[in-house]
């Protein structure tokens, strides 16, 4: 299964269209979000994009993702939105997805029995192994930090079946 993994959109609908682009393009069959929405009305844009395409989305918040309310009130089947940390089992692998802004709670998962784990916060992209554990963030689609000219929008590609990923690099649209 090919999951498409994305974070820190931060109210920015252009980069969420490029990343909708490359995920339909890719084939991917579910997408995570790592956090940093940023407002409700993102998610619930993000949400009409994901029904529009078929496409189930499970999603953490982070720490700019204030209104905690409003943006759990989005949640419903096919767009799923919690707090904290979330485990998924998708295509056989143990997936934990948090957005990576509290370090202890960090440090903890990275010791855990996962794997795959899936983080946002730094707006780099990253893609280690430890053993065999996949670390993965997605970068942004919203902006770099520190801010710079040369940055583009980046998303993740996750292959269940061949436990790999790859990133896909886009201006936003």
């Amino acid at each position: 299964m090919k999951i498409g993994i994305i974070s820190d959109t931060h109210n920015r609908p252009t980069g969420i269209d490029g990343a909708f682009k490359v995920f339909e393009e890719a084939g991917i069959e579910l997408i995570i979000h790592c956090g940093d929405w940023a407002r409700p009305e993102t998610a619930a844009y993000f949400s009409n994009m994901a029904r529009a395409k078929n496409i189930p989305v499970k999603g953490v918040l982070g720490n700019n993702d204030k209104e905690v309310a409003a943006f759990l009130a989005l949640s419903r089947p096919g767009f799923e939105l919690s707090e904290g940390v979330i485990s998924l089992l998708i295509g056989g692998k143990d997936i934990r997805v948090y957005h990576g802004h509290h370090q202890p709670s960090l440090r903890k998962l990275l010791l855990e029995d996962t794997d795959v784990l899936c983080l946002g916060h730094s707006h780099k992209p990253r893609y280690d192994r430890i053993d065999d554990k996949v670390i993965l963030n997605p970068g942004s689609t919203a902006f770099a930090i520190p801010r710079s000219k040369s940055w583009r929008a980046s998303v993740a590609i996750y292959d269940t079946n061949a436990h790999e990923a790859e990133f896909a690099y886009f201006a936003p649209v």
